[in-house]
């Protein structure tokens, strides 16, 4: 990395969670080591378990930045909805905006994805916050007045696509990438 952290603690754990996230999607999550991310980083070991003292902690506070972005995006396009529907139809559509590179805030949103492949891989049990998260917005989709069924074949869809993309399998082209969405959001309106 050519980035060096400027001081202060938020930005170096802010700086290390970036590192850490890139790491796996560049690399895989087998690649997640306190000595891989220090060789990445230029900071030491040791400091690397001053702001996350385990693996775990790590890769939650990978989860959790992934969740505060996806909220975020979500409250941004929800104001693009009206109904009672609103709030579903943007969290869908604000998964399928999600894209590699940089977005306003300077963060790769595909790389935030790593946390979830990173946590599977590694430990199961870090995942129970998340299905948590996930059962109640299924629970959602179901009291939606779009209904369930359709409500998942849309959130899945994103889902699977942004999988195959995280995964390498597909390099969508700007182009192709707004074809999807154009064609998520005409199939949620």
């Amino acid at each position: 990395m050519n980035d060096k952290p400027r001081g202060g603690r938020p930005s170096k754990r802010s700086f290390i969670l970036v590192a850490a996230e890139q790491l796996v999607k560049k690399q895989g999550p087998a690649q997640l080591t306190f000595d891989r991310l220090s060789e990445e980083t230029g900071i030491s070991k040791g400091g690397l378990l001053y702001h996350f003292a385990s693996k775990d902690e790590l890769v939650l506070a990978m989860m959790e930045r992934l969740l505060d972005s996806r909220e975020k995006l979500r409250e941004t396009i929800q104001p693009q909805f009206n109904g009672c529907d609103a709030e579903i139809k943007a969290l869908i559509m604000a998964q399928a905006n999600v894209r590699a590179g940089a977005n306003a805030d300077g963060e790769d949103e595909l790389a935030l994805d790593s946390a979830v492949l990173c946590a599977a891989s590694n430990n199961r049990d870090l995942l129970s916050p998340m299905r948590g998260r996930f059962n109640d917005l299924l629970l959602k989709f179901d009291q939606s007045e779009m209904g369930g069924d359709k409500a998942r074949i849309a959130f899945f869809a994103v889902l699977g696509e942004r999988l195959m993309q995280q995964l390498g399998m597909v390099d969508s082209s700007p182009a192709d990438r707004e074809r999807f969405v154009n064609a998520i959001r005409a199939y949620v309106d």
